[in-house]
């Protein structure tokens, strides 16, 4: 079988057909190893692979890398008949490249382990310190009504605005306590709490902080 060299340069090379390929004529590109098909395959897919890839942190690999190495298997599956074809092509190849992707992932994982795989007591208390900060700065930035039911649900209040020693913290408060501290139906409480808590979720997952410290 001849042996299919891929450069990502290949993709601009002077000549590009610009032509539309259907997907019966890709794969027959492919079997009859085609440069013209490989190039355009370079073409009309590396965007959305490179933009899949970019999708991933911590990856040793660049979208090239993962991209060559995903088409190279690809390709020899479609040659070995091993592509049955219940995907398109590109669907297919989007599915390898994101395995490569994982596996890498995985490898690097690996090598930290192996490197240190203890982690100091202290390193994890700073590690746990920081998140805790993060999310208590959030926690404080949204509007009084949340910080206070979300506070009094954690036991991090007493009463409505004497914040509570962190070494000696209360208990959570049940939303019948809250709903009677706050003048309103326990329902009520409960509904406040729920809509409070979704909001906080959703700030915290964005906050770009949070990502930093979570990767």
């Amino acid at each position: 079988m001849k042996k299919v060299t891929m450069g990502l340069s290949q993709s601009l090379v002077f000549g590009y057909n610009k032509k539309k390929y259907d997907e019966a004529e890709i794969l027959e590109g492919i079997i009859k190893n085609n440069d013209s098909m490989i190039r355009y395959i370079y073409k009309s897919f590396f965007p959305g692979i490179k933009s899949m890839v970019g999708s991933f942190h911590n990856l040793s690999l660049d979208a090239e890398d993962v991209f060559q190495e995903g088409l190279m298997r690809a390709v020899i599956n479609v040659r070995e008949q091993k592509f049955k074809g219940t995907s398109s092509f590109y669907t297919y190849l989007t599915s390898i490249c994101r395995n490569v992707c994982l596996k890498d992932i995985q490898r690097s994982a690996k090598r930290c382990e192996v490197s240190d795989n203890i982690i100091e007591k202290d390193d994890f208390e700073t590690f746990e310190d920081e998140l805790i900060d993060r999310m208590t700065a959030i926690k404080n930035s949204m509007d009084e009504a949340c910080k206070q039911i979300i506070d009094l649900r954690f036991g991090l209040r007493k009463g409505k605005d004497i914040l509570i020693d962190s070494s000696n913290p209360v208990e959570n408060m049940k939303f019948e306590e809250i709903a009677k501290l706050l003048n309103i139906e326990p329902d009520n409480a409960r509904q406040r709490f729920r809509r409070c808590f979704e909001k906080f979720k959703i700030v915290l997952f964005n906050d770009h902080v949070w990502k930093e410290l979570t990767i």
